[in-house]
């Protein structure tokens, strides 16, 4: 388009001229026509004109042009979301009781023990474990550990393990019970503690409504503890149907979930009484009227004679 436009802008260029170069020879002399046609046909003007409306076509398709190559806004980029600490956790140990341990010390045995050979063996005599998430803050995941051993004896342990990424970085468990294959711990205790429950932690823990469901041992645990225990006690009544098996320290106060030795087969009748005095020293360590050591030992002393 813009050489027809300037072959034509020539054209009429060359046309004009001539028209007034024509007009200039057949005024056969007159003094007044050389000097008009010039006036009247002012060739370069014309060009001008012609050249200025090229010009200005010429630019228009440039600036549209150039406009879509400005980039467009990048959408943000989307974090992957971390994988949940107590999946991780459970995981550890679903991958444990199905003896795989390359899983496991994937998921973070690897941070706890520099050997993966010497690892694996660390599980060589266990035959179950089962673990009770109690809480997760942040990358914190508080537990509780039943462990079975092939020899039939049992280990119980609290702690917490700390998960970055998806993976465990660290550990802090240590042992709250356990029994021997030849003296099996069914005898009732007097009583132990939850340490994930302290002063400083009830707000967090057992303040908050529903919590002691997430740590609470399910009846598979605590129906054979107490038929075992009854059968131990020596009672006249071994129906389990009549007793109610009895955390010591209850959950509220900071009882220890699945220890035989905070846990008794008491008469249904003791249990109901028990149960408003714990619910009464529990609303009263919530509201700050006392302490969790203060009530812990009210309710170790309203217990002592019982069982």
């Amino acid at each position: 388009m813009r050489t027809q436009a300037a072959t034509l802008a020539g054209a009429v260029s060359a046309a004009l001229l001539a028209l007034a170069t024509a007009c200039g020879t057949s005024s056969g002399g007159s003094g007044s026509t050389p000097t008009g046609a010039p006036s009247s046909v002012t060739t370069p003007a014309a060009v001008a004109t012609v050249t200025a409306t090229v010009t200005t076509t010429t630019r228009a398709p440039t600036a549209t042009a150039t406009a879509p190559a400005s980039p467009a806004p990048s959408a943000p980029a989307v974090a992957t979301p971390a994988a949940d600490p107590a999946a991780t956790v459970r995981g550890y140990y679903a991958a444990i009781n199905a003896h795989d341990y390359p899983t496991a010390w994937a998921l973070g045995g690897r941070n706890l023990d520099s050997d993966y050979a010497h690892f694996a063996a660390g599980f060589a005599d266990t035959a179950s474990d089962a673990v009770t998430v109690d809480g997760v803050h942040g990358g914190t995941v508080d537990i509780h550990l039943h462990a079975v051993h092939t020899d039939g004896s049992t280990a119980d342990y609290a702690g917490s393990y700390t998960v970055s990424g998806g993976v465990i970085v660290r550990a802090s468990v240590r042992q709250v019970g356990g029994s021997s294959p030849s003296a099996p711990a069914v005898a009732p205790g007097t009583g132990s503690f939850n340490p994930a429950v302290t002063q400083d932690t009830i707000q967090s823990t057992i303040c908050v409504s529903g919590w002691t469901a997430t740590v609470r041992p399910p009846a598979s645990y605590t129906e054979p503890l107490k038929k075992a225990q009854l059968a131990a006690s020596g009672r006249a009544d071994q129906d389990p149907s009549h007793y109610e098996e009895d955390h010591i320290v209850p959950l509220e106060l900071g009882g220890a979930p699945r220890d035989p030795a905070n846990l008794r087969p008491v008469p249904q009748a003791a249990a109901d009484r028990d149960d408003a005095l714990e619910n009464s020293l529990h609303a009263d360590v919530c509201a700050g009227r006392t302490t969790l050591a203060d009530a812990q030992q009210q309710i170790l002393q309203a217990k002592a004679g019982e069982g």
